[in-house]
């Protein structure tokens, strides 16, 4: 008689890096479920940037406090708007048979962010978003703009437009998965924290580069990585990548009009800018426009660098590639390895990859075509912050 297989949860990190606020997320999604499942991001962020030390590291981190199995969200959803990073992040979870998913939300509502997800649907809504965006708005100023007129007093937040699009790929995929909301605090991370002390990933990020202590807003056992990360000369920001970008942009010049979000006229802006200015502050000040965020302004320079087109980004939507297992600890390994066994028929052509052995019989032209994008990828970031590749999943014990 086969065991049962435990129950899971997922969440969608990315650990830029892992600091107390995601301890307590870890610590409540180990209350939802037996075996935590953690979709990570690779070495590019959703804010449009290299992430501060590279993935592999990050998903040491993550097995080391306590994540079963880590899989990476490759560049081509990491780096993408709040739908394709959920599309791509709930996808993979879906492959690997979580039954929950625990996101954190400033708003902790989750019943109206069900409501707000059946209103998007709505032909009026789509039009009225549609409609601010041709006057030169923003995308998420547009979102809460046009919410207003449906919802008195609501104010909808980054992380909430990331929810609501977790829940709209949920019903994407048709699964069952049950969707849970974490309350966030505005300065902190999560409430309820203890003695913690607690501020975002992006102030630890700005303390590094200045030189500053953060041994007391991290755990232990992700300081000790972060730590020997910093002293090697490990850590990294898009400013570094700039020559490489600046590069792509002036290579790419006929090009640029099919890399992802660029809409027109912005690549004419693109190569002016790029031609003007060899200090990237300047460039990205200059290059800056009201109607694109600076969020959505670094992804694009991130799709020019990578080369990720519209054209994939259409293919992605609709399809997850593949998944790839970066490491697990010895309960995610058993967890895994029963799940494989019994949902073959739901996984049909996707595989879960734990090596690249004979990866050219186990994936298809077009799956492949995506793994070696993402890997490409993390070639061009190692040329700025090399490190050692993983040829085998992390295993902890």
């Amino acid at each position: 008689m086969e065991k049962e297989i435990k129950k899971s949860v997922g969440i969608v990190v990315e650990y830029n890096p892992f600091h107390n606020g995601h301890r307590y997320h870890l610590k409540k999604a180990k209350t939802v479920g037996d075996i935590v499942i953690g979709v990570i991001s690779g070495d590019y962020v959703q804010r449009g940037e290299p992430s501060i030390i590279n993935r592999w590291e990050r998903a040491r981190m993550a097995l080391k406090e306590g994540v079963d199995i880590v899989c990476e969200l490759p560049c081509f959803y990491s780096c993408q708007s709040a739908e394709l990073f959920a599309r791509g992040s709930i996808g993979i979870l879906s492959f690997l048979g979580v039954e929950s998913i625990l996101f954190g939300s400033e708003s902790d509502r989750l019943e109206e962010l069900k409501k707000i997800v059946d209103m998007t649907k709505e032909k009026k809504f789509q039009e009225e978003i549609k409609k601010q965006m041709e006057m030169g708005v923003s995308y998420p100023n547009a979102f809460n703009n046009t919410l207003k007129e449906f919802f008195d007093d609501l104010e909808i937040n980054s992380n909430d437009i990331l929810g609501i699009e977790y829940l709209k790929a949920i019903e994407y995929y048709g699964d069952n998965i049950e969707a849970l909301t974490l309350k966030r605090e505005g300065g902190g991370y999560y409430s309820e924290i203890g003695e913690d002390k607690i501020i975002s990933a992006t102030g630890i990020r700005k303390a590094i580069f200045k030189g500053e202590e953060v041994k007391e807003y991290i755990p232990k056992l992700s300081y000790e990585i972060l730590k020997e990360e910093i002293e090697k000369d490990k850590i990294t920001n898009i400013s570094k990548f700039y020559p490489l970008i600046r590069y792509a942009i002036l290579e790419k010049k006929e090009t640029l009009i099919n890399i992802q979000d660029v809409e027109t006229g912005f690549e004419k802006r693109l190569y002016e800018m790029a031609m003007k200015y060899d200090n990237y502050s300047e460039f990205f000040t200059n290059l800056l426009t009201k109607r694109y965020t600076i969020g959505r302004t670094q992804r694009i320079l991130i799709h020019i660098l990578l080369n990720i087109t519209k054209e994939d980004t259409k293919y992605l939507k609709e399809n997850i590639p593949y998944v790839r297992i970066m490491g697990f600890s010895q309960k995610g390994k058993e967890y895994l390895k029963q799940y494989l066994k019994e949902n073959k028929e739901k996984l049909g052509d996707i595989e879960i990859l734990t090596s690249f052995k004979n990866i050219q019989k186990k994936l298809n032209e077009k799956q492949l075509k995506f793994l070696e994008l993402n890997e490409r990828a993390s070639i061009i970031y190692k040329i700025i912050n090399n490190y050692e590749e993983n040829k085998i999943p992390i295993i902890v014990e």
